[in-house]
């Protein structure tokens, strides 16, 4: 199970209601590596496992991560080249 001290000098939400399971959980899920909402549920207390109501706000941090790309292996495995023009 995934838990995160919150800064109580910054506001957060909370997404999944059932579980009290705040937006800053949440990602830190994802960025542990969770790219389902079952792994998210599994790292986060339940989150999104019981009434549904979170699933979208979860699935739109999964979809905006680099875990739920295909191509995550690649993303980082060498560093881009530079292009250079002759003038």
């Amino acid at each position: 199970m995934l838990r995160i001290s919150l800064n109580l000098n910054e506001p957060t939400m909370i997404l999944c209601i059932c579980k009290a399971v705040s937006e800053r959980e949440i990602d830190a899920a994802v960025r542990s590596g969770a790219s389902t909402l079952a792994a998210v549920g599994e790292r986060c207390s339940g989150a999104g496992t019981d009434c549904g109501m979170c699933h979208e706000a979860i699935e739109e941090r999964l979809e905006g991560s680099c875990a739920s790309c295909p191509r995550v292996r690649d993303c980082h495995a060498t560093p881009p080249a530079l292009a250079s023009a002759a003038l």
